[in-house]
């Protein structure tokens, strides 16, 4: 349980996927064929406060969404990465570009394209419910599910661990 809070303690950047973390993995089409996305907005303020403790957020989508892109502008978050199969690839350029260890990062994934990153960052993440080969690779499991405050549910770990926030 130590190694576990100092691996807390340190991460600085906490990189999300989207579809299954920070939505339900639903998908809604509108009657003109728009592809819709409902986000927590528990997670958006999760995000708001993390970056004001000056923990970095990415984001990283094997599917791209103009929705996504919003939204996440919308939160302050500069590192949006759509479109983007070789996850882990873009998280070691990531890595060396913001000079973060890579064992200073948390991944949040739920199914087999998020098992690289999850298996090279120090902190690799679940929600409770990610497919089953995701979830071999987490060493923390939400409470929440995907969509329903996971992110945010880290976001309150890793700042409490950090003594950044109290409750």
């Amino acid at each position: 349980m130590n190694q576990f809070r100092e691996i807390v303690k340190n991460i600085k950047l906490f990189i999300l996927d989207v579809d299954g973390v920070l939505t339900d993995s639903s998908l809604y089409y509108s009657k003109d064929g728009e592809a819709l996305k409902c986000f927590n907005v528990r997670d958006g303020q999760g995000i708001k406060l993390a970056q004001s403790y000056d923990i970095e957020i990415a984001i990283i989508s094997a599917r791209k969404s103009e929705i996504v892109e919003n939204r996440f502008t919308e939160l302050g978050v500069k590192h949006i990465y759509q479109h983007c199969y070789d996850k882990s690839k873009k998280i070691k350029e990531l890595s060396s570009e913001l000079n973060i260890k890579l064992t200073e990062i948390a991944y949040i994934g739920d199914d087999i394209l998020d098992v690289p990153p999850l298996e090279i960052v120090g902190l690799p993440i679940c929600p409770k419910d990610a497919h089953p080969s995701a979830i071999s690779k987490a060493k923390l499991i939400t409470e929440s599910k995907g969509g329903k405050g996971c992110v945010r549910e880290i976001i309150d770990l890793i700042l409490k661990e950090q003594g950044k926030i109290q409750f």
